[in-house]
């Protein structure tokens, strides 16, 4: 049933850590065959809530090494999944996370392992973003710096969300009620990822050219990356801009599930579709997050979290003491300065 207490503008469905692993998918012997079915039965349910999907967007580690059979499977799966609930191709949404990266492609003392050791070493972040741009700049090492994610780049092409040494983010956007853009960036955090990953010692990074996100008239920003400021090198730098620039922010990675007002905006940790069962808290998420404007200077998010029961071996609303399936949020914005005249590239189109 629709909610028609709370109209909104805009509807997505936010997934992250799928781990699509080669020789371990696609036979009786899958494990994780169950939660994907009822996964897409439970999509079915909360498709409900709202009139209408506009985007499908998957928070990174959709493969589990980056290998293109990982990729081929992800394909198929996300395109039933986005029949089933009627979404437009123009709305799915994908970056890369760490399991996207091709490891094999970052052996110890490789080009690609000096170079992630070059960017690492850099004494602060405006010289780390400066070998960042050097590195990406120049035809060769960018190419071979970008090479460990080929893989993903050839599925996400499929979707407009392939990135580069020239363009490492994507944008799109999507029309809300008072004429306003809400624009998306897609943004890439595995630059340096490798065999050695780890939030201590081998942290993640973002770039300068990722964290401008520049002030435009009746824009508003989101952001979708996998890898959280916690665990990069521009750490509190990063949380900064993206709480103040943008109204939303989606992550991956952590495989636990929370979200919280920062700044100007609210942040969205999404949990993971398929947790290593070995963790000793397993237990698979996703969301429904529904977006509208309420007033001329806030915006309003619905989040509906959705979480596994051993109980009942199926999704289920995760209620808090109030009772209720969902949280809301808002965010203080610019107000809107004009109407936006709709274009053919907005809501699931890319914006150039």
């Amino acid at each position: 049933m629709n909610d028609t207490r709370h109209p909104v503008d805009l509807a997505f469905v936010h997934l992250s850590d799928i781990h699509f692993r080669k020789g371990r998918i696609g036979d009786v012997h899958d494990a994780d065959v169950e939660i994907r079915n009822e996964l897409e039965r439970d999509l079915r349910r909360i498709r409900s809530r709202v009139s209408k999907l506009d985007g499908i967007i998957i928070s990174g580690d959709i493969a589990f090494g980056g290998q293109v059979d990982e990729y081929t499977y992800a394909r198929n799966w996300i395109e039933s999944v986005r029949e089933q609930l009627d979404c437009s191709a123009d709305g799915v949404m994908v970056i890369p996370g760490n399991h996207d990266v091709d490891r094999q492609m970052v052996p110890d003392g490789g080009d690609a392992q000096k170079l992630h050791d070059e960017i690492r070493s850099a004494a602060t972040t405006e010289e780390r973003n400066a070998v960042i741009a050097t590195v990406l700049r120049d035809p060769g090492k960018g190419t071979c710096l970008m090479r460990s994610i080929d893989a993903y780049n050839s599925f996400a092409r499929d979707y407009g969300c392939e990135v580069s040494r020239e363009r490492p983010y994507w944008e799109r956007d999507f029309i809300l009620r008072d004429g306003t853009m809400l624009r998306i960036r897609g943004i890439t955090t595995t630059f340096v990822s490798g065999p050695h990953d780890h939030v201590n010692t081998h942290k993640m990074v973002y770039g300068g050219a990722q964290l401008q996100l520049l002030r435009e008239d009746n824009v508003r920003r989101a952001v979708v990356g996998h890898h959280p400021p916690s665990w990069t090198y521009e750490g509190d730098e990063a949380d900064r801009i993206l709480s103040t620039m943008s109204v939303l922010q989606l992550f991956g990675h952590k495989h636990e599930q929370w979200f919280a007002r920062l700044g100007r905006g609210v942040r969205l940790i999404a949990g993971a579709m398929h947790p290593d069962r070995t963790e000793s808290r397993w237990l698979p998420r996703y969301s429904l997050i529904t977006i509208r404007i309420a007033s001329d200077r806030q915006i309003s998010f619905r989040i509906y979290p959705r979480r596994w029961s051993d109980e009942e071996m199926m999704f289920i609303g995760d209620f808090n003491s109030a009772g209720v399936d969902y949280r809301d949020y808002s965010a203080e914005t610019d107000p809107a300065l004009q109407p936006v005249v709709s274009h053919p590239r907005a809501n699931g189109a890319e914006h150039v």
